[in-house]
Order: structure tokens, then sequence, then C-alpha cells
């Protein structure tokens, strides 16, 4: 087997050693075929790093790393450009005066590579002067690549003043593209976060925001495709460690890591955590397990709100777009960070919809639980033991028991899922679900109607209808739900297989339940 690139971010050594490359040379010919300056967004982790890399040596012409790649006999070889990469991620800036020294340190290193003095003492003219001798002395327009442009921001989002000073350094330091527009060949940037509405590169002449690109919404991650083709032998190993059939392991490897998209089709795993699984052949959380940002988890306590991860949201491009260090809006955090992805994308009165939910197993499962076990505080032994009581409540339809176990749960989850309405009480049923291990559907199309959550047990499909008010009784509430249910014939997909249906009614001060067999 094909010796896997873990944690090699580098393009020039995973040619030379041989090690597995998935050739994406094809979406980076056309890039550079159809324009000049691009911004790409994709989450922490996903190749954004070898993307970089693999431009910077195409650009500087090392042919004989490309041999029996696509883009080898269509490149032009007997041009070499110079390229300044800037690596943001390698950098000093726990403040803003920081920052600065580091990018005049990148400057000073720079000319010395290139063999030229710079004499300019301020960021941006040291910055220009570099790019203006480079290009006299090669006689070639200078390529900038420019990975993780916003970490200085990100690394600092819950300190407005030092995120906003380093933005203010940044787009004081990139006001020299566009004064040096005619020098410069292509220019290439990555982030997690939008740079549209941080103004970092405003003096930029229209850099095109390829990030939700249908045309380049592969060109980081694997597709299915790319994972048969390239990983067919370690598909085979996993297969035997599992032990699983060819068929069933791809499906599982489907199920964990793939699910991610930018343009509402064109699906791709995440590679980091499947270059992982083959490595040590074992199923498991590795993408989340290694960092997510405390930022993110701060973020959403701070806004009590859970919803997003609870059930697929609807958004606008708007939503997408915009990043405001000083107001964070936690659907497009978790959307830029990869925790939420596009699941459709529709049009709808000339204006674009996106429909976001989480993007496989892997996410889902370490999210929720990462969240809720800070939320509630629960003990691994008090969990099983709520799990135990939650299956033989449902099971033998013991309206007291459930009870018990949601007020155990209501209680701990009151801070992020505050409310007083019909909304905030779906929402909590449904964290409640995830917290005991139980996959449930939210807001489920049927034939007339939507169910608000179907669930399973063992052998049995639970179709739950949750009724508020403030002003009834629980007992009419009940009545209402059932009513509901039988009205829109919520069980007709479900008829042979003995559902059970649960009415929960919520009140002011009163929680009620009941279970039922047949209507």
């Amino acid at each position: 087997m094909q010796k896997l690139p873990v944690g090699i971010q580098t393009f020039s050594k995973i040619r030379e050693k041989n090690y597995l490359y998935v050739d994406k040379t094809e979406d980076i010919f056309n890039l550079i075929e159809n324009g000049e300056i691009y911004f790409l967004s994709r989450p922490r982790r996903f190749g954004k790093s070898l993307l970089v890399s693999t431009l910077e040596t195409l650009f500087s012409a090392k042919k004989e790393l490309f041999k029996d790649l696509y883009i080898y006999d269509k490149w032009d070889w007997d041009k070499k450009y110079p390229v300044i990469k800037i690596d943001f991620g390698s950098m000093a800036y726990k403040n803003s005066e920081q920052l600065e020294d580091s990018l005049f340190d990148f400057l000073n290193k720079t000319s010395k590579k290139f063999k030229i003095e710079l004499i300019s003492k301020t960021l941006p003219q040291r910055f220009g002067e570099l790019i203006e001798n480079i290009n006299e002395k090669f006689k070639q327009k200078v390529v900038i690549l420019i990975d993780e442009y916003d970490k200085p921001i990100i690394d600092h989002i819950t300190n407005f003043k030092i995120a906003e000073d380093n933005r203010k350094t940044l787009n004081n330091f990139f006001q020299s593209l566009k004064a040096n527009d005619e020098f410069l060949e292509f220019i290439f940037i990555t982030g997690i976060s939008k740079f549209s509405s941080t103004s970092i590169f405003s003096g930029l002449n229209n850099p095109k925001d390829i990030t939700l690109s249908k045309n380049y919404a592969k060109i980081c991650g694997y597709t299915h495709r790319e994972l048969e083709d390239y990983f067919k032998e370690h598909i085979e190993n996993l297969a035997n460690e599992e032990p699983l059939n060819y068929e069933e392991t791809i499906a599982k490897i489907e199920y964990w890591y793939n699910g991610y998209t930018w343009d509402g089709k064109n699906k791709v795993y995440n590679p980091f955590s499947t270059l992982l699984l083959f490595d040590e052949c074992e199923f498991s959380n590795y993408w989340f397990n290694s960092g997510t940002p405390t930022f993110l988890i701060e973020t959403l306590k701070k806004e009590n709100n859970l919803q997003p991860i609870i059930e697929p949201i609807f958004a606008t491009k708007n939503d997408l777009d915009t990043f405001k260090i000083e107001n964070i809006h936690p659907t497009t955090l978790l959307f830029q960070t990869g925790y939420l992805t596009i699941k459709e994308k529709n049009k709808k009165h000339g204006s674009i919809e996106y429909i976001l939910d989480i993007p496989n197993y892997e996410v889902r499962e370490s999210l929720i639980n990462e969240l809720i076990m800070t939320y509630t505080n629960l003990s691994d032994s008090h969990l099983k033991e709520l799990k135990n009581k939650t299956y033989t409540s449902i099971l033998n339809k013991d309206s007291k028991g459930f009870i018990e176990v949601l007020e155990s749960i209501y209680h701990r989850l009151s801070y992020p899922l505050k409310g007083d309405d019909e909304k905030y009480y779906h929402g909590s049923f449904l964290v409640a679900l995830y917290l005991l291990g139980i996959d449930s559907q939210g807001e489920v199309t049927t034939y007339s109607g939507r169910a608000d959550t179907i669930f399973k047990l063992k052998d049995k499909t639970i179709i739950t209808e949750i009724k508020y008010s403030s002003t009834k009784s629980t007992k009419t509430i009940i009545k209402e739900a059932f009513k509901q249910i039988k009205e829109k014939k919520y069980y007709t997909r479900y008829k042979d297989e003995n559902p059970i249906y649960l009415a929960l009614a919520f009140s002011k001060n009163d929680i009620d339940c009941e279970f039922r067999e047949k209507l």
C-alpha cells in the first residue's frame, strides 16, 4: 500500500517520498486559466495548506514533481515565477505589535532569499518595494500565496480589541497588493472566515471568492470516486480489521466522514479524518478531537442557542458571507468552521436559499456530546442510568418514568435552550434524545404535514407530537396532539413498524406525556 501523508502539507515532500497524493491539478489548472485573484474559505485541516504548497511548486516550475498528474503536459514549464508565500500559521500575533514585528521579519527574510535590499520603513511600503524589486530583478511577474490569512483574528475572536487591532494591521499590510497590481501574476488567499466583511483585502481588485463555487467544490477534500480510486487497498485493509465486507466498509466510511458540500451537490470526505482512519484502521472522531476551537463553544454558550446543531436550518448567502468580529452569528460561525455544511441550495423568488445541517456522524456526535456535556455536567454513571430508564419507560409506555428523565435533563438545559414557546420545547426534546444516544429526526415531512420528532428504539418507531400552551391544561394539550397525529396521518409510512405514538404536553409549570399504540 502507498504511504499515507498524515500530517504532511508540503507537496514536494509528498511527491519526492512517494506518499499518496490525490490529484487536484485539474482544478488547479482551471483555476489559473480562468482568473488571477482568488479567495477560498474552508475549515481547518481540510487541505488548504497542501493546495497552497502545490501552487507554489507549480509556479516554481518543478516539472519532475508533477509527472503522471493531470497538469503535467498542459503547463508551460519554461516559465518560472518568483513566489512569495505568506503563512500566518507560522507567525506570532498575540497582539498587533507582535504581528507587525512578525511581518517585518517575514519581509526581511524574504528579501534575503531573493537577495534584494529593502529601505522602506513602513509595512505596506516595504511589502510593495519587495514585490516591485523582485519583478525588476527576475523580469517576471510575482505570485502571492497567502495561507490562513485570518488566523491572527480567529485566534483572538473572544478578545475584540486584539482581534480588531490585528485586523487593522493586516489591512494596512495588504494595501500594497492593489498598488503593485502591475507586478503581480497571480494571488491566492485561504482562510476559515470570509474576508468580505472583515475589510482586510478591501484594497484588492475584486478578488473572486470561490468558496461556494460549483466549479471548485471538490478542490479540497476527497470525492467518493477519489476515495475508491486512490484508497482501494486501504479500504480492503480496513475491511479486514473491522471485520466487514468491502461494500459495508465503504458505507461506514461515508456515514462517518462524508457529507461536506459547498454547492449542495458535490460531496467530499474530510481528508484529515480519512487519512487517519486508514492509518489507524479504526473509526474515531479524528477531526473534532484535533482541536475544536474554544471560542466556538463559548460563542454558542453566550448565544444560549443550540438550535443550529439540532435540526437543519435555513440561511441566505449573506448569512454565510457575513463575519463580524464584534457580533458573530452562530450559524455563520458553525458553517465557516465546518460544523455545518450546505445540504440543499434552492432558488426562490430570484434569490438563493440554503439549508444547512451537520455534515456527518463524526461531527454530529462529537459536537453535540461536547456541548451537552458542557451544559449538563452529567457524570458517565448518571448518564447511563438515564439512558436505561429512558429505554425502559418508553418501551413499557411508562409516562411517569419518562417525565422524570425529561425533567432531570430539562433542568440542566434551561440555560442553552432558554425559551417559552413550542419551538423551545421541540429543540430541548431533540437535545435530550441526542444526550441519551437516540438518533432522531426533527420536522419529518409526511403525506400531509410535518411530524415534530420521529425516533426508533429496538423494533419500535416512536412518532412524537409536541405541544405547548400557557393557558390550557396538559390533558387538553395531549388530546390535541393525538388528534393532530391522526388527522395528519403521520403514521402512514410506519404502519408496518409497530409505531408507538407519544404526545408531549408542556404548560408554564408542568410537563405531561402519554403513550399509545393505537389512535
